[in-house]
């Protein structure tokens, strides 16, 4: 509870953009930022999937979203299912502002309020925001290396290797980001902070839907 307390008190600006945790807030403020839009666009991290739809029916109660907010939109990871995950955000929005047939990468206006929400990482393929990310590094000579060097990881770790001691990442799309962001000058394995270091290339082909879809907003 204290922790929307302290989200009433930052709630400041006509449009919100609520994702799943602190690296997302860093990472799309970054980009909202560079696509010109970081004085209109706030945005709230709902502290986790499992948290989403209870934290933003109680911040839609909130003083400071009632007075000010016109616009929001819900940026999801799809992880294993794409289509489940896209009518869980749905059926939320639905429920809680009486929003029908929202559908991913769209805004719609309803009664009070603008509605939408993007599933990561678009096309509605299954994975997450760092497989986007990760697309737009395709080609360069860093990330061929990456490839090569977790192949060759996998082939001597477990599951590959039952007799190894060391165990293959259960998510090679954040090994591969947080080896690829450990590369850089100022050094930083998060996705979040590398962004706001400008080491994501937001002018690449990838982030084109995703830009188009806020600017929407």
């Amino acid at each position: 509870m204290e922790d929307l307390k302290q989200k009433k008190e930052i709630i400041s600006k006509r449009k919100i953009l609520f994702v799943e945790g602190r690296d997302e807030v860093l990472f799309f403020s970054a980009l909202s930022k560079k696509i010109g839009l970081h004085s209109e666009i706030q945005v709230i991290d709902f502290q986790g999937k499992a948290n989403m739809k209870n934290f933003i029916s109680m911040a839609s109660k909130t003083e400071g979203f009632i007075e000010t907010v016109i616009s929001f939109a819900i940026i999801r990871d799809a992880d294993k299912n794409f289509k489940n995950t896209a009518t869980e955000v749905s059926d939320a929005i639905k429920s809680i502002f009486y929003i029908e047939n929202t559908k991913n990468g769209e805004m719609i206006q309803g009664k009070n309020i603008k509605a939408g929400f993007f599933i990561m990482p678009g096309n509605e393929m299954t994975g997450e925001l760092e497989d986007l990310v990760l697309s737009s590094f395709k080609g360069n000579k860093v990330s061929d290396k990456i490839e090569n060097y977790l192949d060759e990881l996998k082939s001597i770790t477990k599951p590959d290797d039952e007799s190894s001691p060391f165990i293959f990442p259960k998510k090679s799309s954040k090994a591969k980001i947080q080896i690829y962001f450990s590369s850089m000058e100022e050094s930083d394995a998060r996705m979040g902070i590398s962004a706001e270091r400008k080491y994501v290339d937001f002018d690449h082909a990838s982030f084109v839907d995703i830009i188009k879809f806020i600017q929407s907003m």
